[in-house]
């Protein structure tokens, strides 16, 4: 008997070890459709929080799983499934689609909704096409990720964002930019004080229909960006860390050298010497040449006294001969010291980017925390930045009906740079270097070529006082011994508290703000350029601060088959700015900076701009059996920026759906999605208008005599209100063969009533000049935004474990005015005119006609008859520019159309995605290849075009003649500098590798992937040099522009 007692005690030993065994088991989850590996799939063990995510193959290994537990697979898009491990140590799974839970969550304003029952136009991009793009700024990610999404290339300067524009531009006068909401809340700070590394998702709203629960914000459409939060099941330590390179993107325009330089400059001035002075031909040789310094009485220097710098080893009067030609025994004596653009770059700087994220939850309570830290090198001199960031934040269910939660972040960047990147200063870098002729040496030499040294052997930099070229200047020197520093700090804080009234109902309140500092200072060296003699410092203090808060009440029921959604909401805005700028000349101590280091004040200002708005909204969304959907918002905004009698406006939206594809009758087995949707709705624009517009204002300062005087800033108008959009947008969503194909086609009509213009008054008023003094702005004017959205999503390839994916987007729309100031039916802006029937980027210019083969002068189209005109089949033609008159060209800098291509190929771990973007048609002014094209400016860098100028021997070029007297006449402002706008682009390449889960277990991790990718690899467009992307309104500048980035990272998960 005991022997029996004590054999079954064994077994029940035996069987409680077996049970409560731990084990590792591993495995691998794949798709029922198509047998592919699943990734980031839930695997936890039921009952506990141990838990794991699969990898990009669907792999996944977890530990310390009891022999007798249970697994739970989830992922979003199938059905959950139970496995019993029943001490097995490999459990394979295939999941089936859950076609309840396919379609994607999409974020929209105050809330989500399923992709299935939206009826707006927008666009989501998910955290896997984010945190692996180089950059510092995740609005990056936007480029090329959805049609109606135009965006500009970031600059160069580290932390850039690019320009978005969408759906067309909707204003002229006030601002086109996107409304920014970031967790909800409309956010002012600036997008590069975001780590990529905590966004969940962007999504762009882009019709009325999800516009305009924003109201008089929402016309130009809403950039929403979603951080992440912990999530229910798991917890997750990440680490991500990148390095890379950064190096110019663009290069430079092609310039002649200095072999090219010297004769170019030679002719230029015979030329002007022979066909404006009339001096004869072999005359005009001897002196241009230097070798004649007189003829008929008059005193002529030859042209190295024109450019005063000889870097040859020939004597000054030798270096052109009076064919024209250079010098053949003329060689360089310091041809790496004439190289200006490699001196001022940096060459391949570093870029470095680090995070920590920690992240959890239970079925009560998530949590998210990250640290990471950015360090980056620009490309240019003295161009760098350092970011740290941190946020946290947190939810909780503290009971069944109460929920709070916080989400905290804070910012600190560290910048500098040179303190111009652009215009024609001559301490942009960019200009200076691009316009120096290649004659001219970075440092000073002795006369047989070698470096003048110092009297501590260093190199000593020519201040170049006898140079033709920004004499006494010199960028790279200067922005040695400057210094521009600026410092950005930003916290931002979310809370909330939701209340679950009853089963259906419930209350949420958030509150929050954002606040920002930007500190600049600034300092001009006492040895050569602004700040010289005695050197100057500035330092400026900008600070946002605003805070929202808003209470919402939802109401969400489900009658049979009708699902209803109600939202009503108030919100208060309130947004501040100060500004605060100071500087002092005089420098006391070297090497301090302090403005009390100073002893003469320059200038003092300061001022503060408020504004507010008061909002009261709501919204209705409703479905029947997701086959036929409707919404309907409205909003009521009352906004400071207007008089009280105007200051409250209504705006609102109606949008439907029908989901074909659900109905009984149809019966199409190859269509799997067929979805036609349709919204309309009024949205405002009250952004660029100023914040007092309705107040009259005056600017102190205008002192006569020491008596204290101030002028008139502006003339107000209490009429004046926000400018109105009207939208329309009809779509279809389709898919075929299993979803193998699927895309949209829209058509959107954006109208924009109410346009503001400022109409001139008599000057009697004693206002300021350009300022608003001698006008009043006024809600006049009208134009349309008319275009066509294209999105198609396909799986190309799909051959065991190779998959081929691919989205191409196509956008094309017209831009037009339809109606203008009555007393200005037509406005000059630049190179542009608006006009009835015109977009606002039509190009308003002088008509080039070409060369005159015999005289090798430039024409230009004319209605007058003058001493210089000629007929020429037909037209009317000029020498003289001024005499040119300006007329529409005919060409605008909106494309036909653009758009992206992005392929994605995947084969077991490894992944490859490929962007690129495009654009064809529309036109660029290229006013920097104009200035290089100048005929004969002493001193100044040429482009190799040049080469194939007139002369007497090419008669038929369509380049005028060198010569330095008629640099207006030939090289002024026309229709001759608009080029191509078409261009074709390498955005992004990204090759990753995902480590199988069984390798990671070997550092106890539960994922890895490693990647390198590549950043603005390719620009091919009209001309090499020029920035087509820099712009929507087709301009060139002396800019810095984008970066070429290439980083190798690693990511790992715990």
């Amino acid at each position: 008997m005991i022997k029996r007692i004590t054999l079954l005690f064994v077994m029940v030993i035996i069987g409680l070890n077996l049970a409560y065994a731990q084990t590792e088991v591993s495995g691998v989850v794949k798709a029922a459709d198509d047998g592919l590996g699943v990734p980031g799939v839930s695997v936890m063990v039921k009952g506990s929080t141990n838990g794991v995510s699969t990898d990009a193959s669907g792999n996944y290994v977890i530990r310390n799983v009891p022999s007798g537990a249970t697994l739970v697979f989830k992922a979003v898009g199938f059905e959950s499934q139970e496995v019993a491990v029943n001490g097995k140590t490999t459990v394979n799974v295939t999941l089936k689609s859950d076609e309840r839970m396919l379609e994607e969550v999409l974020v929209i304003g105050y809330g989500t909704i399923s992709a299935d029952k939206h009826v707006g136009a927008s666009a989501q991009i998910g955290a896997d096409k984010i945190a692996l793009r180089p950059t510092a700024n995740a609005l990056n990610a936007v480029i090329g990720a959805a049609p109606g999404i135009q965006a500009t290339s970031a600059g160069g300067a580290p932390g850039s964002a690019p320009s978005i524009r969408v759906r067309g531009f909707g204003s002229i006068n006030a601002s086109n930019d996107a409304l920014y909401v970031v967790d909800g809340v409309p956010y002012d700070a600036g997008s590069s004080n975001i780590n990529p590394d905590d966004i969940e998702t962007i999504s762009v709203l882009k019709d009325a229909s999800t516009t305009a629960i924003y109201g008089s914000r929402g016309a130009n459409g809403v950039v929403m960006i979603t951080t992440k939060k912990g999530k229910t099941g798991k917890q997750n330590f990440n680490f991500h860390a990148s390095a890379g390179v950064i190096a110019r993107g663009l290069p430079e325009y092609d310039l002649v050298n200095a072999e090219e330089y010297y004769p170019l400059q030679w002719e230029a001035y015979r030329n002007a010497l022979a066909y404006g002075q009339k001096i004869p031909m072999n005359i005009a040789n001897q002196i241009a040449s230097g070798q004649l310094d007189s003829y008929n009485g008059s005193s002529y220097k030859g042209i190295y006294s024109m450019l005063n710098y000889n870097p040859f080893n020939v004597p000054n009067n030798q270096i052109v001969g009076v064919d024209g030609k250079l010098n053949p025994a003329a060689k360089l004596l310091y041809p790496e010291d004439l190289d200006w653009a490699s001196a001022v770059e940096n060459g391949g700087k570093s870029r470095q980017n680090y995070n920590l994220s920690y992240d959890g939850g239970t079925n009560k309570n998530n949590y998210y925390a990250s640290l990471g830290y950015t360090k980056e090198e620009g490309f240019i001199q003295k161009s760098s930045l350092e970011r740290w960031t941190g946020r946290l934040r947190a939810e909780s269910q503290v009971t069944k009906f109460l929920k709070l939660g916080a989400n905290l972040s804070g910012t600190y960047r560290l910048g500098s740079g040179p303190s111009s990147f652009s215009g024609s200063s001559y301490i942009n870098p960019f200009f200076y270097t691009r316009f120096a002729g290649p004659i001219f040496p970075i440092h000073l030499h002795n006369a047989d070529g070698t470096y003048a040294l110092d009297g501590n052997g260093n190199k000593q930099y020519d201040r170049g006082d006898l140079r033709p070229f920004s004499g006494g200047r010199h960028s790279i020197w200067e922005n040695e011994l400057d210094e521009t520093l600026v410092t950005r700090s930003a916290i931002g804080g979310r809370t909330f508290a939701t209340i679950n009234i009853l089963k259906d109902l419930k209350f949420t309140t958030n509150l929050s703000m954002d606040y920002e500092t930007i500190n600049t200072r600034e300092f001009d060296n006492a040895v050569l350029g602004d700040g010289a003699p005695s050197g100057r410092a500035y330092n400026q203090f900008d600070g946002t601060r605003s805070i929202t808060w808003n209470q919402l009440l939802e109401y969400e029921k489900n009658v049979g088959k009708n699902n209803f959604n109600f939202l009503l909401g108030h919100e208060a805005y309130q947004y501040k700015y100060n500004y605060l700028r100071g500087g002092r000349s005089g420098q006391v101590v070297d090497g301090v900076i302090e403005l009390v280091n100073f002893s003469e004040v320059l200038s003092l200002s300061a001022y503060e701009d408020n504004y507010r708005i008061e909002s009261y909204f709501s919204r209705l969304n409703w479905d029947h059996d997701g086959k036929y959907m409707g919404s309907v918002s409205f909003r009521r905004d009352g906004n400071s920026r207007f008089a009280p009698d105007v200051r409250w406006a209504n705006f609102w939206s109606l949008g439907g759906a029908w989901n074909i594809k659900k109905e009984s009758f149809f019966n199409a087995p190859d269509i799997d999605i067929l979805k036609l949707r349709a919204s309309y709705g009024q949205v405002g624009n009250d952004a660029g208008v100023g914040y007092y517009p309705y107040h009259a204002l005056y600017q102190l300062g205008y002192n006569n005599n020491g008596v204290p005087g101030f002028l008139q800033q502006n003339i107000p108008n209490p009429e004046l209100t926000w400018e109105t959009g009207k939208n329309f947008d009809i779509g279809v969503d389709f898919g075929f063969f299993n979803k193998r194909l699927t895309g949209s086609l829209e058509y959107f009509n954006r109208v924009t009533d109410g346009l503001i213009f400022g109409v001139p008054v008599p000057f009697q008023n004693g206002g300021l000049t350009g300022s608003g003094g001698f006008s009043i702005n006024k809600n006049i004017g009208s134009l349309y935004n008319r275009g066509i959205e294209l999105s198609l999503n396909g799986r190309v390839v799909k051959s065991g474990d190779f998959t081929y994916d691919a989205t191409l987007n196509l956008t094309s729309f017209k831009n037009q005015i339809t109606k203008m100031p009555d007393d200005q039916p037509l406005i000059i802006n630049g190179t542009k005119a608006y006009e009835v029937g015109r977009s606002i980027y039509d190009f308003y210019l002088r008509e080039y006609a070409g060369v005159d083969a015999e005289s090798g002068q430039a024409l230009y189209k004319t209605n007058q008859i003058t001493a210089n005109t000629k007929i020429v089949n037909g037209d009317t033609l000029t020498t003289v520019i001024g005499e040119a008159n300006y007329r529409f060209s005919g060409e605008s800098s909106i494309p036909k159309f653009y758009g992206s291509l992005n392929n994605n190929f995947r084969y077991k771990g490894f992944s490859l995605g490929v962007l690129f973007t495009f654009q064809v048609g529309g036109k660029v002014y290229d006013s920097v290849y104009g200035s290089l094209m100048h005929s004969g400016t002493y001193g100044n860098s040429m482009h190799k075009d040049i080469l194939g100028r007139w002369t007497e021997e090419n008669k038929n070029s369509n380049i005028p003649r060198l010569d330095n007297a008629r640099t207006a006449d030939f090289g002024g402002g026309s229709t001759r500098w608009l080029t191509s706008a078409s261009y074709f682009q390498l955005n992004n390449i990204t090759l990753g590798y995902d480590i199988p889960a069984s390798w990671a277990k070997a550092i106890q991790a539960k994922n890895a992937q490693i990647y390198v990718t590549g950043e603005n690899l390719y620009l091919g467009s009209a001309r090499r040099g020029m920035n087509v992307t820099g712009s929507f309104n087709g301009t060139v500048d002396n800019s810095y522009n984008f970066n070429k980035v290439y980083t190798a990272g690693i990511k790992v998960g715990f």
